[in-house]
């Protein structure tokens, strides 16, 4: 585990899945980061790359060979990561493909995630640096699970997550296995708010393609707890598993399949594609309040 602070915050990293697993916030000494209780939810906050989501037979296709991909990709569960602090207030991990990765995905890629702490602000930059000559196709994103303090007085229902605009957005519906089916809902309805239930995702994350918001506040019993802003990011991930006092403000580059999926991953919307010798940069911010 690799640490950094400053004055107001505390975070770790774990070697595996360069993955976020500590958030405190010293001022009013709580951890804000779930923790990863595995009778809910074993993650915390891991590094979904080169695929949000499923893929459609969990497969794609590229110059006419197929290869498999398990949901939300191939570094998330590795321990093929290396760990660096770079000075007192930021972390980076760093991820190379080998031969071993070639015979799933592809393509010759260095990921490189930098966890980077200003004041009471938390960085998360993701960087995909191509080093194949091939263009290479890919989504990215961010899962970071937040504790919604639970007990005796306080319930899951007193949270709710603010927009910082009025939104009229619908949810897109995965099914069973994890695809879009076509199906959506309206879910936030000339509203800034969307109150936490305990039933919110007994039919799987709320997906948002279309948010005009670059911002979303998880909001308690005592007050506003933080800020995640994404404005480099085209879709928003809501989850959490059913009864689980934790929820998950997912920013996401690409996601799911649907079921039209043509097995490339070169036509998958709302996804990115890095030229030879280039760098693709993203970055959100966790912001303590």
């Amino acid at each position: 585990m690799t640490t950094v602070e400053n004055e107001f915050l505390r975070i770790a990293v774990k070697q595996k899945g360069s993955e976020l697993s500590s958030l405190f916030n010293k001022e009013t000494n709580k951890e804000l980061l779930w923790q990863g209780d595995a009778n809910f939810w074993g993650g915390q906050a891991p590094i979904l790359f080169p695929i949000v989501g499923t893929l459609k037979d969990d497969k794609f296709v590229h110059n006419g060979k197929t290869y498999e991909l398990p949901r939300h990709g191939l570094v998330r569960k590795s321990d093929n990561w290396t760990i660096e602090k770079i000075n007192n207030t930021s972390i980076k991990g760093t991820f190379v493909s080998d031969a071993e990765t070639l015979k799933v995905y592809p393509f010759s890629f260095k990921l490189e995630i930098t966890y980077l702490i200003n004041g009471k602000k938390l960085e998360i930059q993701h960087k995909v640096i191509n080093l194949d000559s091939q263009e290479i196709p890919f989504s990215v994103g961010g899962h970071p699970a937040f504790n919604c303090e639970v007990n005796n007085t306080v319930s899951y229902t007193d949270y709710y997550l603010e927009f910082e605009k009025t939104e009229n957005s619908k949810r897109h519906f995965l099914n069973e296995n994890g695809i879009f089916n076509g199906e959506t809902s309206l879910v936030l309805d000339n509203t800034d708010k969307f109150p936490l239930t305990t039933t919110s995702f007994d039919k799987d994350a709320l997906v948002f393609k279309d948010l005009k918001s670059n911002e979303i506040t998880l909001v308690g019993p005592e007050g506003k707890i933080l800020k995640v802003s994404y404005p480099e990011f085209n879709t928003i991930g809501i989850w959490a598993t059913p009864k689980a006092p934790f929820i998950c403000i997912e920013p996401w580059i690409g996601y799911s399949d649907s079921t039209e999926s043509t097995y490339s991953l070169f036509d998958k919307k709302d996804s990115a594609v890095v030229a030879p010798n280039d760098t693709f940069k993203a970055s959100y911010q966790i912001e303590v309040l």
